[in-house]
């Protein structure tokens, strides 16, 4: 009779250090974020993190090894909130469906977490890499928005166009529902402007429905 190999037990003590360890990253990084969203990249300090978070400098760098990698984090762990909405989007028999149900979590994400979207929107130093997570989520998008571009139905037949459209109208709806709260803003203007827009973008299938929420 075969026996199965004693699995390693961590100790209460291993435990808790690997707790603190978790407690200490997501501190700096919640840090982090609200002094970018403050500031920006270019006001954006060690000095000023440590003031926050109330850790070293030395223990920061223990956990990011040096700022890029701190900052690539912050926003990396953010857009992985994202992607992972957007991953749960089941694929539609038109891409364009698909699409415009991307579009509304992504939307739905920044309305509701108006300090993380402030962060994706916030300009990059020059040179500095995409993050992966940024990376996965163009990906995405650019795969149904080729196959819509193949089928003839990008009504400017431009792929980088039509990601270039989605990025700024997601900001834009976003950002100026998120600010101005002073606004008596319908419940539905952001599916609304979704509808209307992802409709320029791309020409209606013969074969499906019109893209498009049905509100009725």
């Amino acid at each position: 009779m075969a026996t199965s190999t004693p699995q390693p037990t961590t100790s209460p003590s291993e435990r808790r250090r690997s707790q603190q360890r978790e407690e200490a990253r997501r501190t700096i990084l919640a840090s982090a974020e609200s002094l970018l969203v403050e500031h920006g990249y270019e006001g954006f300090s060690m000095r000023r993190l440590v003031d926050r978070c109330g850790y070293t400098a030395p223990t920061i760098y223990h956990y990011f090894h040096d700022k890029r990698g701190l900052l690539d984090a912050v926003l990396d762990e953010r857009l992985a909130l994202v992607l992972a909405r957007l991953q749960r989007v089941e694929r539609r028999a038109d891409a364009a469906e698909t699409v415009r149900e991307m579009l509304g979590e992504f939307a739905r994400f920044g309305v509701e977490n108006p300090a993380h979207h402030s962060l994706l929107a916030v300009h990059r130093p020059e040179g500095a890499a995409m993050p992966p997570s940024a990376q996965r989520i163009g990906d995405l998008f650019a795969e149904l928005l080729s196959e819509l571009g193949a089928a003839g139905r990008l009504r400017d037949a431009d792929v980088e166009g039509a990601l270039q459209f989605i990025w700024m109208l997601l900001h834009g709806i976003v950002s100026l529902r998120s600010e101005r709260p002073d606004v008596e803003w319908k419940q539905s203007i952001v599916e609304y402007s979704l509808d209307i827009a992802i409709q320029g973008l791309i020409a209606p299938d013969p074969n499906c429905a019109r893209p498009g929420r049905n509100r009725s």
